[in-house]
């Protein structure tokens, strides 16, 4: 349950974007060759980004483990981290709007706490399974 409401979040800032980078990327004004030259550098850095968050949901979905989430998250962070390096690079060349940088550095700073609360949740349930002896399942109850 802890998971869902850390990770919807985060599918959301991955997934939503998207449209708004192509529409505000560049002016209608600039030239259609330098607009086609940022798109394609850009648009592979928002699809890798948004393939791991769907990565995300469906471990959610599947109530994967705290520490396979953890991973997911991590990889997902690294991916906005390429893009919000690309548009920090090329944000004057591609006429990018200041907005855009300051919506995936906010965004950002959720995915890495969400991060933060599922990797601890990850480190203080090690074990996979039930644990104790269970030799005596099915026994009757001692006797004091």
């Amino acid at each position: 349950m802890i998971f869902r409401c850390l990770i919807v979040p985060l599918v959301a800032v991955a997934c939503l974007p998207g449209q708004a980078f192509a529409k505000d990327m560049l002016p209608a004004a600039a030239g259609q060759t330098e607009r086609d030259a940022c798109m394609k550098e850009f648009v592979p850095l928002r699809t890798e980004a948004e393939e791991r968050g769907k990565l995300i949901k469906a471990a959610s979905a599947r109530r994967a483990s705290a520490s396979e989430t953890c991973e997911l998250i991590g990889n997902f962070g690294q991916s906005e981290i390429k893009m919000i390096k690309y548009i920090d690079a090329n944000s004057a060349k591609c006429e990018i709007a200041p907005r855009i940088a300051d919506q995936l550095r906010a965004g950002h700073e959720k995915t890495e706490a969400a991060q933060k609360k599922v990797c601890a949740m990850a480190h203080l349930s090690p074990h996979t399974g039930p644990v104790g002896d269970f030799d005596d399942i099915g026994a009757p109850p001692l006797v004091r």
